[in-house]
């Protein structure tokens, strides 16, 4: 990993923090209709860190054209609402950011960097970006170092810069490189790439080949502010927030505070449809970073980011039409059919007929735009040959540095003149995306293979059979490879395009070595070879002597993921998964093992409800493994009906400590322990190969001493925890806690990981316990 070094990276100043007034009570006076309108872009890691606050103020109170710029799409984050992760994640995060930013009526933009997983360090997050990377899962290229990342982030948020032209920009994300401050790494790379971009983003030396490309001019931004928690010394802007929100063609007038919690709440995955109010709030505050030489200064008790500046018709962003920015007015009934199709083939529209006309693209490229008469409430055009696919979602988005919405097909009608040419904006789009001949998927997580025999589950999904440039038959080929992408076997299948999935059986060699391999699934033009039209690859494995003890007997309360459970069965344990009835009969005596799944504590009322029971059964001999948990579900006094000791039996307090780095050092404590002995021999090469990171959320240092510490790791430069796989003994049982991933390594087939774990919940079965 990176070495932790003093390095510009944290050398960035605060500019123009300087103490002013207590702020005025008053609102700024209305001012006349500028020649156009106030453009703001918020600047975020992560899409559930957008300043939705302040976004919803300056479109629904100011007019002006809010921008949205999310630096990842969140897919090395936790998922709240289901199993997916990864691409498939951040796909689902994706949906949710657009479907916030549409209450909002923001325009949101991803930079397409790659969530790697909490860092504690700017320089470690530039150092991933640094990698050339086409998936979650493509790590083999090497880093190019932290200013080389630091670079090629500041040169993508320039080109924004340089395309939407913000009069302001904001960010909740400072420079701060201190642990344990705890702001996220990638956080911090924000604020610093931020304040690069600001400055260089007028500098004609800077990327000059930007400026030869259309849309694209020099600009300057007037200022540059940081969000504050609160209001200090250093606040010089406080926005009204919790003042009135005009009403939209989508909302009623409402505070803009309000709709701001309407979006967020929207971000399911994320678990804030179930604290989302918590983020309302009626003022925001905010600390000047930079000032553009020239701009005028902020006013004593500025309520206003944008306070004295003059918008002049000029200088304003060339890609004003290029922003939906919520004036949006969808016509009324609006259809297609298909809402996903092929390039080709024919779409047909149907509304609520109405009074004007609409423009749609060119059925073919360079011919005339098709002008439809609203009245008549149907039409169609052609999606264009050659246009590029935007489906399958996880995967396509990623396509370009900058996205675009799944909305492909945007019209523009007029209303009897309604709108201007400077802010005659699209206020229609037809939701159609574009798929290649077939969508071809290989589930959400990599395939574990064996020697032998093989089934691969090819799901598929076709479009346009019968159409121009459709398909009548689809010929799908897998291909295993080995880490070096030496093919090591082949099977292919010809398959009608209207079926759902597919299963090709795959016969590895029988003398294939455990390791790391690839699937690939590809669609083909004829079997054998032909040309390539799509390609599916995930990530496989096959694991060396991993299996649960024999006749291993495990009862399961699962929580939103279904990795543990996916991964018991494959070790050969007979997994049950209990349910609200089984926990609250307390009868656990047909297993000998029960796991508590990752945060089970705060998507199960019911294991809530009758934890008591599991640790009686617990101390009449019973093990209970627990997984990960945060903070605000286990301890007392943050999480709801929470014992005085946390839900364990034996008190137990989580703190916020992690260890991020994959490939930290491990001192196993207790080498005698059957952990590390039954019913595999645990070796230092089987902490070797994680991914992401260690674990998260480790209980504090100072934990009960009845918890035995069974290991040691620590990020470079930092003290080693001992709290990440902790056992206790209660009664005649044992309860084992472990702040580490499991539930990421299960799936990435980390083989180590497998083996500790299958150690882990195969206790009762050693013969002895510590």
């Amino acid at each position: 990993m990176l070495l932790r070094t003093a390095s510009r990276l944290a050398a960035i100043a605060f500019v123009g923090l300087a103490a002013l007034p207590a702020f005025a009570q008053t609102r700024p006076a209305p001012r006349p209709a500028p020649a156009r309108p106030l453009v703001v872009m918020n600047l975020a890691a992560h899409p559930d860190d957008e300043d939705g606050l302040t976004l919803a103020y300056y479109r629904g109170h100011r007019d002006a054209v809010a921008v949205s710029v999310i630096y990842t799409r969140g897919e090395g984050g936790q998922n709240e609402a289901g199993p997916d992760l990864y691409e498939r994640l951040g796909a689902i995060r994706t949906a949710e950011t657009e479907a916030a930013a549409r209450v909002l009526g923001s325009h949101v933009l991803f930079l397409n960097l790659y969530d790697f997983g909490f860092s504690k360090h700017a320089a470690e997050a530039f150092d991933e970006w640094s990698r050339p990377r086409t998936g979650f899962w493509d790590t083999a290229a090497p880093r190019l170092g932290a200013e080389a990342g630091r670079e090629a982030v500041t040169e993508r948020l320039v080109r924004l810069i340089r395309t939407y032209r913000p009069d302001v920009v904001f960010t909740n994300h400072d420079t701060l490189t201190a642990w344990p401050n705890a702001q996220h790494g990638q956080h911090q790379a924000v604020g610093i790439s931020a304040v690069d971009a600001f400055r260089l983003a007028a500098d004609p030396a800077y990327h000059a080949e930007h400026l030869a490309e259309p849309g694209l001019a020099l600009w300057q931004p007037a200022r540059l502010f940081v969000r504050q928690r609160t209001r200090s010394a250093q606040t010089v802007a406080a926005v009204p927030v919790g003042d009135a929100c005009a009403a939209t063609t989508t909302r009623p007038a409402e505070a803009c505070a309000d709709r701001a919690v309407a979006s967020v709440v929207l971000h399911v995955s994320q678990g804030f449809d179930k604290f989302g109010p918590r983020f309302r709030a009626d003022t925001t505050f905010f600390a000047l970073y930079a000032a553009a030489p020239g701009a005028p200064p902020l006013p004593a008790g500025a309520t206003d980011l944008a306070a004295g500046l003059v918008l002049d018709l000029g200088n304003g962003p060339a890609a004003q039409t290029q922003i939906d920015a919520g004036r949006t007015r969808p016509l009324a009934g609006l259809v297609a059919t298909p809402a996903v199709a092929t390039a080709g083939t024919r779409v047909r529209l149907t509304w609520t007929p109405r009074p004007g006309t609409a423009t749609l693209p060119p059925a073919l490229p360079g011919g005339p735009p098709q002008t439809l008469d609203l009245a008549t409430g149907a039409g169609s055009f052609i999606v264009p040959p050659g246009a590029p696919p935007t489906r399958p979602l996880y995967r396509r988005m990623y396509d370009r540095p900058v996205s675009t919405p799944p909305f492909r097909y945007v019209f523009q009608h007029t209303d009897d003149g309604a709108c201007s040419a400077a802010l005659c904006l699209a206020t229609g789009y037809v939701p159609v995306e574009v798929a290649p001949h077939a969508v071809l998927d290989l589930g959400a997580a990599p395939l574990r293979l064996v020697p032998g025999a093989n089934a691969v589950t090819v799901g598929l999904a076709s479009y346009g059979a019968g159409e121009p440039g459709g398909a009548d038959s689809l010929m799908v080929v897998v291909v295993v490879s080995d880490a070096g992408g030496a093919p090591v076997a082949f099977a292919q299948r010809r398959v009608a395009p209207d079926a759902a999935s597919i299963t090709v059986d795959v016969a590895m060699p029988a003398d294939a070595p455990p390791g790391r391999y690839r699937v690939a699934a590809e669609e083909r033009s004829r079997p054998g070879c032909g040309s390539v039209w799509e390609r599916a690859e995930v990530p496989a494995a096959i694991l060396p002597d991993v299996a649960a003890a024999p006749g291993l007997r495990v009862g399961l309360v699962r929580s939103y993921d279904d990795t543990t459970e996916r991964a018991l069965r494959a070790m050969g344990a007979s997994v049950t998964r209990l349910d609200s009835a089984a926990l609250a009969a307390g009868d656990f005596s047909g297993f000998d093992t029960v796991v508590l799944d990752i945060r089970a504590f705060l998507v199960r009322p019911d294991l809530r409800a009758h934890a008591g029971a599991l640790w009686a059964w617990a101390e009449r001999g019973g093990h209970v493994v627990v997984g990960y948990h945060k903070t605000a579900e286990w301890n007392p006094g943050e999480a709801s009906g929470a014992p005085a000791g946390g839900w364990a039996p034996v008190p137990l307090a989580l703190g916020r400590d992690r260890v991020t780095e994959e490939d930290a050092a491990v001192t196993v404590l207790q080498p005698a322990s059957p952990v590390f002995a039954f019913p595999h021999r645990i070796s230092p090469q089987d902490w070797g190969g994680w991914v992401q990171e260690r674990g998260l959320y480790f209980p504090d240092e100072t934990t009960d001493a009845r918890w035995e510490r069974l290991v040691s790791m620590g990020d470079t430069g930092e003290a080693p925890l001992t709290t990440g796989l902790l056992l206790a003994r209660v009664g005649r049982g044992t309860v084992a806690y472990s702040a580490l991933g499991w539930y990421r390594q299960l799936e990435a087939l980390t083989p180590g990981a497998w083996r500790v774990f299958a150690n882990l919940v195969s206790l009762p079965l050693a013969g002895r316990t510590p």
